[in-house]
């Protein structure tokens, strides 16, 4: 299969450039969307995994596939949308079938406060998926989510995220070893 695997940070993919390119976006949405643009061009996969951390708002530990995506910081109640919707582009907040991911660009150190006025539950929140997500809708490239919890996303997620950051990739690498053995991109330069 030709597949690449994307990840924010260097620190998350120390094993798994043995099986796929992997492409390393930077922290944030908009970083997210640009370099894993310019990765589908270059490289035209069939499918792209992400791979990074989560902070669990659920009581969640481990690595989990992620179900749904949701925009967190996206707010526009103000307008009569719900938040989590992006005004005018037919979005509707996913059914609860599985884990949700909520995606924005602050880091959770108090959910109750910063996931207010949701009406969806989320499970857990990272920086990158959402958008990752959209970007390959829109080139309909299949799309997969992996996310290691690394902390509890309340005030001492920052330092439990620096104390885990590197702890689930061996995880992660086994399910890939396991699920899809080597990309055919790997010969791409």
């Amino acid at each position: 299969m030709k597949y690449i695997i994307v990840t924010a940070l260097a620190d998350e993919a120390e094993e798994l450039d043995q099986f796929a390119p992997v492409i390393h976006t930077g922290i944030g949405k908009v970083n997210a969307c640009i370099k894993l643009y310019e990765a589908i061009l270059k490289y035209q996969p069939e499918m792209v995994i992400n791979y990074g951390t989560a902070g669990g708002i659920a009581k969640l530990v481990g690595l989990h596939k992620i179900a749904h995506f949701v925009q967190v910081d996206m707010d526009v109640r103000g307008l009569d949308f719900p938040r989590g919707i992006t005004p005018l582009m037919n979005e509707v907040l996913p059914e609860k079938t599985g884990l949700v991911l909520g995606t924005g660009d602050s880091f959770i150190t108090n959910a109750d406060k910063q996931l207010e006025g949701l009406d969806i539950e989320i499970d857990l929140v990272d920086m990158e998926g959402y958008a990752l997500k959209k970007v390959c809708e829109h080139h309909n490239v299949d799309f997969e989510a992996y996310k290691f919890i690394s902390d509890d996303a309340n005030e001492d997620a920052g330092d439990d995220w620096k104390d885990a950051v590197k702890s689930g990739t061996h995880l992660f690498a086994e399910l890939i070893k396991q699920k899809l053995g080597k990309s055919s991109l790997l010969m791409v330069k």
